[in-house]
């Protein structure tokens, strides 16, 4: 028996020299085949018993034995009376095996042995070294086999196995994606969409996949497919692989046959498996009544799942504005859900984020991603800065990932041979679009952090989008919901680790207007590094480090003694009266016999007139002022110098605000702070230099703006020492804290870390 066995083995490794094969020739020791942990080994074997209908006439199996787990892996027709094998030891070690064949007349195919030994891989590829994906455990992201979170990055290419991309294409593509940080293909290996079906455009190297009617299948158009997910493998790519366009391959029976071959043929690599592309069976969902089924989509899940030994991740890709986790009656048949929403440019927007929103809040929990919006480019339009808005906004209300497309790539249109007819770019030129650029960026920006423990948190931002993450088991009209409750996506997104770290993003919608966001999210017990990042080059423009004051209480007037002797005018008079301070114009009042340097000052105001702080007061000509003016609808710092106001520094517009506001500003050394809030927005300015830094008294000033100004609640506070510093440093007068001035106004990623 031993001999035989050998024999065979010896047998099968002649034949594979004779035959071409993706992966070479496995190495034999001993009469073992050996192999390595993770990486496809094939070998390729021939029946002297032939066949009228090879792919339909008969199955072949190999059953892998290690200890008492059994793997059981389908074989698939290379053509002619070969036969092909391929298996990925999950684990390293020896394996027994032997071949199963549903023609039990045939001595070829039945009852032989082997052993299969795998070492321990030992390389960098991720997708090896890591291990196959899989949904984490709450349910929220996709891991590595060996728990290493994976950041799903993918891109469409959807015809990439045709021969519009020649090989030499396909190699530059993938190098190129590579290179930006993509980590995903999404890719067609059976009936493309969009096409006339069996379309020449289908064509690859090899021919067609199939003849017409399904019948026959043809292996060398899958040879030629070989080398192309074996190259994105190799580039630490995972191929998500969708079965074909069910619309084109209807029947249950020849569906289940597609994806025997293509699980024999793609199994042992690290894949995904999209069951099919625009599928749905005929569920009916609330206020989409649109939907018809292209087949049995259910039972098609169910046996792929059935027969992969390996246990990849499955999903499916349904029609617009749907998902995969709703194509199937059984939500337990798919890991993920992936959501094909829509391609309108800027009016798929709402979609979009109700979609995602509502079904990352579906419970029990499951990853949830965009798998088909915005291609870049389509029909002349979704240009880069929707690829940036789509990326940054579902990965902010909890997206487990993205999935990119460009025009002219996912057709994989050549510079003589469109695919679809939606626009004339080659793949070429499309691969070049700012969008796929940019969306690398934003992944690697998320990577500085631990992304996967990130949470939707709405309420650290205000005002923010809208998004719905209440759970909820039942299905619902997402999209209707948006519309009742005028949803608004123009405004910011924010996510991340409560007391860690705080990512916001600050959609560009808003021109000419440079103010920074309100943060209540802020925990003011510590201090921050902020930095607001552009989201088009990755670069950090503006950095600070803030910091909160502890608010111990020096002083306070609630203004409600008319005989107070704690004030003295050096202006026009004021006086004090119903919990009120008032002065007219040319105001300058001081509290007397008190002197300050770091300090802090808080006073409230009506925003009808000027009003003012006075800082470090030397003489009636020498003084600093933290102002809100009415007139500028701004809050700034002004040195008033030999009686000469000086430049308006860290100068803030404020566009809203009530009709009552406390000002408070801050000084320490060199290094000055004004905010404005009215309890629901607030305004603050950087932490600007001063050339005063000389101790005196302060006090309360109105200028030239409304007859009169009446102050209440005047509060003194020690303030924070050492700010000065650091050039880059910002003290928080507001609470809620604002943050400073976006640099310009287009969109950002606003940064807060914790430093303790």
């Amino acid at each position: 028996m031993i001999v035989a066995r050998v024999w065979w083995i010896f047998s099968i490794v002649i034949v594979i020299a004779l035959c071409s094969s993706t992966s070479g020739s496995p190495a034999v020791v001993k009469g073992m085949i050996m192999g390595v942990q993770s990486e496809m080994t094939e070998w390729t074997f021939e029946t002297h018993k032939a066949y009228a209908d090879p792919f339909n006439d008969i199955d072949i199996d190999a059953v892998f034995a290690m200890g008492d787990r059994t793997w059981r892996v389908p074989g698939f027709w290379r053509g002619g009376n070969k036969w092909g094998i391929r298996f990925a030891a999950p684990l390293p070690g020896s394996y027994r095996f032997h071949i199963e064949c549903t023609d039990k007349t045939n001595p070829d195919l039945n009852g032989h042995e082997g052993e299969f030994v795998a070492s321990a891989y030992s390389g960098d590829n991720p997708l090896l070294k890591h291990g196959p994906l899989r949904a984490s455990a709450n349910g929220r992201y996709f891991e590595h086999e060996d728990g290493t979170p994976f950041l799903w990055l993918g891109d469409t290419w959807w015809k990439g196995l045709c021969g519009r991309i020649t090989w030499e294409g396909f190699q530059k593509l993938t190098a190129d994606r590579k290179a930006k940080g993509f980590n995903v293909v999404q890719i067609v290996a059976g009936p493309y969409p969009d096409e006339p079906p069996f379309d020449p455009r289908w064509e690859n190297e090899g021919g067609m996949a199939y003849e017409k009617g399904y019948e026959h299948i043809n292996p060398a158009y899958f040879d030629y497919a070989d080398r192309r997910i074996k190259l994105l493998v190799d580039s630490g790519i995972v191929p998500a692989i969708v079965g074909g366009w069910v619309r084109f391959m209807p029947d249950a029976a020849k569906m289940k046959k597609h994806w025997r071959y293509l699980i024999a043929r793609y199994g042992a690599y690290p894949t995904v498996w999209i069951i099919a592309g625009e599928a749905w069976d005929p569920v009916k969902i609330e206020g989409d009544p649109k939907y018809y089924s292209h087949g049995p989509m259910t039972e098609v899940t169910r046996y792929a799942r059935s027969i992969d030994p390996y246990h990849r991740m499955i999903t499916m890709h349904p029609p617009g504005s749907s998902s995969g986790r709703q194509a199937v009656s059984d939500e337990s048949l798919v890991d993920f859900d992936m959501l094909q929403t829509m391609h309108h440019d800027w009016q798929a927007v709402p979609t979009n984020l109700a979609l995602v929103s509502s079904h990352r809040s579906k419970t029990p929990a499951m990853p949830v991603l965009i798998g088909e919006a915005n291609y870049e480019g389509h029909m002349g339009a979704n240009r880069q800065d929707l690829q940036r808005f789509d990326f940054w906004t579902t990965m902010m209300i909890g997206a487990a990932g993205f999935s990119y497309g460009a025009g002219g790539i996912w057709q994989m249109n050549s510079d003589t041979v469109r695919g679809s007819a939606y626009e004339f770019t080659p793949w070429e030129e499309a691969m070049v679009l700012p969008g796929s650029t940019q969306l690398g960026l934003a992944k690697k920006i998320l990577e500085r952090y631990p992304w996967w423990e990130f949470e939707p948190h709405p309420e650290w931002v205000e005002p923010h989008g809208t998004e719905f993450m209440e759970p909820h088991a039942e299905w619902y009209d997402a999209r209707g919901r948006w519309a009742t409750e005028n949803g608004r996506y123009d405004l910011p997104y924010a996510a991340g680790i409560p007391g860690r770290v705080m990512v916001v993003y600050l959609p560009g919608y808003h021109f000419y207007d440079w103010s920074g966001p309100t943060l209540p999210g802020v925990d003011r017990t510590h201090h921050y590094r902020g930095s607001y990042i552009n989201p088009i080059t990755g670069v950090a423009v503006q950095t600070w480090t803030v910091f909160f004051p502890t608010a111990t209480k020096l002083f306070e007037d609630k203004f409600d003694n008319q005989s107070s002797s704690a004030w003295v005018d050096c202006g026009s008079p004021s006086h004090i009266s119903g919990g009120k301070l008032t002065g007219s114009k040319n105001m300058v009042t001081l509290l007397k016999d008190r002197v300050f340097d770091d300090v802090m000052v808080s006073v409230g105001a009506n925003t009808e007139s000027e009003s003012g702080i006075v800082l470090r007061y030397q003489d009636p000509e020498n003084y600093l002022a933290a102002i809100y003016s009415p007139s500028l609808k701004a809050v700034y710092i002004q040195n008033r110098v030999h009686g000469d106001y000086g430049p308006q520094l860290g100068y803030v517009r404020v566009p809203e605000i009530g009709s009552h506001i406390r000002l408070t500003a801050q000084v320490s050394g060199s290094r000055a702070t004004v905010a404005i809030s009215d309890g629901a927005r607030s305004y603050c300015t950087s932490t600007v230099q001063v050339e005063n830094v000389t101790p005196g008294p302060i006090g309360l000033w109105h200028f030239q703006i409304g007859e009169t100004q009446s102050f209440d609640d005047f509060v003194v506070s020690a303030g924070i020492k050492g700010v000065g510093a650091d050039p880059n440093s910002q003290v928080s007068l507001t609470d809620p804290y604002a943050a400073p001035p976006i640099p310009a106004p287009q969109d950002w990623v606003l940064i807060m870390e914790d430093i303790g």
